[in-house]
């Protein structure tokens, strides 16, 4: 699943209908950002602005022992066959936006550590990715990625990968028209990158991840 993204200088052009001042704020990032959970970020909503949202819907799931407390969870990635279920069947139909990015990660086991494997487009260009948002009372306005089922690329690390939008299909997934994702056909590349995330001295320890509900 994916728990961080990153934002940067990116290039190629970027989908006609955004408001100007939208272009000009994700054109003008230069210093790379990396995306965790619960953090805030720039999300793209049906009338091309940007406003800026927490990253994951915060749900609160029942204490396994009785008397304890609800359990609280962020949902950072919705599943594209999970889309009916009450935590996202409104917003699917109600709150769809979408996330620029410039990069993903995914994380793979190596020599009995965890590494991040970096996912980009040739060239840099901005990766677009499928999203819904709600309100929440205490967090304020939040977002979650759709995820679905892996292409060639993604395949060998994972059994599912963000909903990565090519441009044509942006205007139909934001007016309804577009409700099943299937493998991205958008070219992607990866490498392996630094672990952001631990000390040289913690680096076998697994990253921490909220993430899909399953």
């Amino acid at each position: 699943m994916c728990t961080a993204y990153e934002l940067g200088k990116s290039r190629g052009s970027t989908p006609g209908y955004l408001a100007p001042e939208a272009v000009a704020e994700i054109s003008a990032t230069r210093e790379t950002r990396i995306i965790r959970p619960t953090l805030p970020a720039p999300v793209i909503l049906p009338d091309g602005t940007l406003r800026t949202m927490h990253w994951g819907f915060r749900r609160a799931f029942a204490p396994k022992a009785k008397g304890n407390k609800p359990v609280w969870r962020t949902i950072v990635n919705s599943r594209e066959d999970k889309l009916g279920g009450r935590t996202w069947k409104e917003a699917f139909a109600l709150r769809r936006c979408f996330i620029p990015a410039s990069s993903f990660y995914e994380w793979v086991e190596r020599e009995g550590r965890n590494v991040p494997l970096r996912f980009e487009r040739p060239g840099g260009e901005w990766i677009w990715i499928a999203g819904i948002w709600e309100i929440n009372d205490e967090h304020g306005v939040c977002f979650s990625m759709i995820t679905t089922h892996p292409n060639n690329v993604l395949e060998p690390v994972h059994d599912r990968m963000p909903a990565v939008l090519g441009d044509a299909q942006i205007p139909l997934f934001l007016e309804g028209e577009l409700n099943e994702f299937g493998p991205s056909a958008v070219t992607l590349e990866f490498k392996q990158a630094d672990n952001f995330l631990k000390t040289n001295t913690d680096r076998k320890k697994a990253p921490p991840a909220q993430g899909e509900l399953f």
